[in-house]
């Protein structure tokens, strides 16, 4: 009968000491992860944006993977990714326009980039980047009506 208690209060013992253990890791990987500073959206621009917060030059290296872009076309449409870059910023900055109307001047700013790309590009690369076009469309209206859905009252 000894034996049996015995072996009982070492599985205990052993279960609390696991227990313990498992604890102090557990506190220590908080606090390890507590004191690693998060980067702010300065350091790293708009990192937390997706592709929103693609630079010019991520754009163009994207784009240029994408369609096998010769160094010449890429120093072609380098300033004009910027230039959207820029007009892009300037619209966010700006207060006075309601969302609807920035969000219609940034499809108006998109498309004239686009508009001035084109012609740089060769057939088999327009192609290809409407095809990348098209199907970015039908993904954000997938989602639009998605939203549309979730956010709609329910009626019981």
């Amino acid at each position: 009968m000894q034996d049996w208690r015995m072996g009982g209060r070492r599985q205990r013992t052993k279960f609390v000491l696991f227990t313990l253990a498992m604890l102090a890791i557990l506190l220590l990987a908080f606090r390890i992860a507590s004191s690693v500073p998060l980067p702010q959206a300065g350091e790293h621009g708009n990192w937390h944006k997706g592709a929103r917060g693609r630079g010019p030059e991520q754009q163009l290296a994207w784009l240029s993977d994408k369609l096998e872009m010769t160094d010449d076309q890429k120093s072609q449409i380098e300033p004009i990714l910027e230039d959207e870059h820029k007009q892009v910023a300037a619209l966010r900055e700006d207060s006075s326009m309601s969302r609807e109307q920035k969000r219609a001047k940034f499809r108006e700013v998109h498309t004239s980039t686009f508009d001035k790309i084109r012609p740089i590009l060769t057939e088999q690369q327009q192609a290809t980047l409407q095809q990348i076009q098209t199907r970015r469309e039908e993904r954000m209206k997938a989602r639009r009506q998605k939203k549309g859905e979730s956010s709609a009252p329910q009626n019981p």
